[in-house]
């Protein structure tokens, strides 16, 4: 596959800049041995809790499971160490995402059967006393000999973090594959939520139609009918559906070669409110709009557009008497949208640097008025992001409002009779081009307010 040679390529141009950025920072390393990870068991328990591959090394090799090296050295070809355990208590690893061959064609491939027989070859301890770490597991680094200062030092992580923001045309293509394969799952949430059926049921049916089991997703699905919706990150899958449903939020991705999709769907259903209808129609063109907007600039800016889309949105519908900007002013918006517009998206859903200003680590913390936005580097071409607008009716934070001093500039009967309905949230993945963006997963999860 050209564009994973290509994508080897531009991985290995970073690291090698890591290296001398650390070199600069007086951290001087030979190489970097990246490690897939160590598995962990649960709290007294001889039970491993899933497993997730370190996201640094999956850069390099889509390879699943524990115990796989990369190592890195500048000039010299990289050496892929793959774990294949002669053991009878568990199954063999998952194949790679990709063929040996393709694999073969990049790396020094070589099979192991246990962490020894991996370090000798990679050439024993003192080979690598002067190579950094990166990984999950600091005891087994210094098995292999690296010493306690190179376990993921500050300044190679701070770039690795920074560049692995700049997506290849490979990693673009994998987010896409993500998005499409949780198309099929989307749809199959929405018949079943359409068709009432209990929140479990309709996980089970996204699942089923994705073909992927409950470890596979990359992060844990967001399965919210009514009320349910008002808790950001629900997980609570309830047994039982609502007698006559007046909403349904879906928030679930799918894994490609180790990078994700994150998306997020809101249906008005048959009981629905016809303001909250109105609402949720404004919605998805509220967040149209944002999507469009997306270009090399501002993401904190693009944050504050939300906000005022928000409060002009729920002025248009009644339940605001004042204007957006003074709204906004008066942090009205944080009521009812308490979480930032997105993150950046790739090997993680939370993808890393979204906070860096440099990739010598200087932090651009969120502004005070945004304290949950997970992104405020400024965008530029190569990015990934999500775009997730939305509006909610949480209690805890509408009982602040009621009791302070702006309680006179919302209509609260309108708000009780929509609080059954949780709330809404419209999610894609945009990858920010040198002009705008490209939605990466609309074209595969269109938005609707009925079926």
């Amino acid at each position: 596959m050209a564009a994973f040679h290509e994508h080897v390529g531009v991985v290995r141009v970073a690291c090698e800049r890591a290296l001398e950025r650390a070199a600069a920072a007086g951290q001087r390393y030979d190489g970097v041995l990246f490690h897939s990870g160590s598995p962990g068991h649960y709290h007294a328990d001889d039970q491993a809790w899933p497993f997730r591959t370190v996201p640094h090394f999956a850069r390099w090799a889509p390879v699943a499971g524990p115990g796989h090296w990369l190592a890195f050295c500048p000039g010299e070809r990289s050496r892929l160490v793959r774990f294949v355990p002669e053991d009878y208590w568990e199954s063999a690893p998952d194949p790679s995402a990709l063929p040996d061959e393709t694999l073969e064609q990049v790396y020094d491939v070589v099979r192991v059967s246990d962490w020894e027989e991996a370090r000798s070859v990679l050439g024993g301890a003192t080979a690598l006393a002067h190579w950094a770490y990166v990984g999950n597991d600091p005891a087994l680094a210094l098995a292999f000999g690296i010493g306690a200062a190179a376990v993921e030092p500050g300044a190679l992580m701070s770039s690795l973090d920074w560049d692995r923001a700049f997506k290849t045309d490979y990693e673009v293509e994998c987010v896409r594959q993500a998005a499409q394969t949780a198309a099929r799952g989307h749809r199959a949430a929405r018949d079943a939520a359409f068709r009432g059926e209990s929140e479990r049921a309709i996980h089970a049916a996204y699942l089923a139609a994705a073909t992927l089991t409950e470890n596979d997703t990359p992060y844990p699905n967001i399965v919210a009918r009514d009320e349910s919706a008002a808790t950001l990150h629900y997980t609570g899958r309830r047994r039982k559906a609502p007698r006559a449903g007046a909403s349904f939020l879906i928030d679930a991705g799918a894994p490609a070669a180790g990078y994700a999709s994150d998306i997020t769907r809101t249906y008005a259903l048959d009981a629905a409110h016809p303001v909250f209808v109105a609402l949720l129609e404004g919605m998805e063109a509220v967040q149209h709009d944002l999507v469009e907007a997306v270009a090399p600039g501002s993401y904190v800016a693009l944050h504050l557009r939300a906000a005022h889309s928000v409060c002009s949105l729920l002025r248009q519908v009644g339940v605001l008497r004042l204007d957006p900007d003074a709204a906004v002013e008066r942090e009205i918006d944080r009521c009812f949208l308490p979480h930032g517009l997105g993150h950046h998206l790739g090997l993680q859903v939370h993808d890393v640097g979204g906070h860096l200003g440099s990739p010598e680590g200087e932090l651009l913390p969120p502004p005070e008025r945004a304290p949950n936005l997970r992104t405020t580097r400024p965008l530029a071409p190569g990015h990934v992001v999500t775009i997730e607008p939305g509006v909610y009716f949480i209690p805890p934070l509408l009982a602040g409002l009621r009791a302070g001093p702006h309680a006179d500039q919302v209509d609260w009967s309108l708000v009780d009779a929509l609080r059954r309905h949780g709330g809404i949230r419209v999610e894609d993945d945009v990858y920010v081009t040198r002009d705008g963006g490209e939605n990466l997963s609309r074209p595969f999860v269109p938005g609707a307010t009925r079926a």
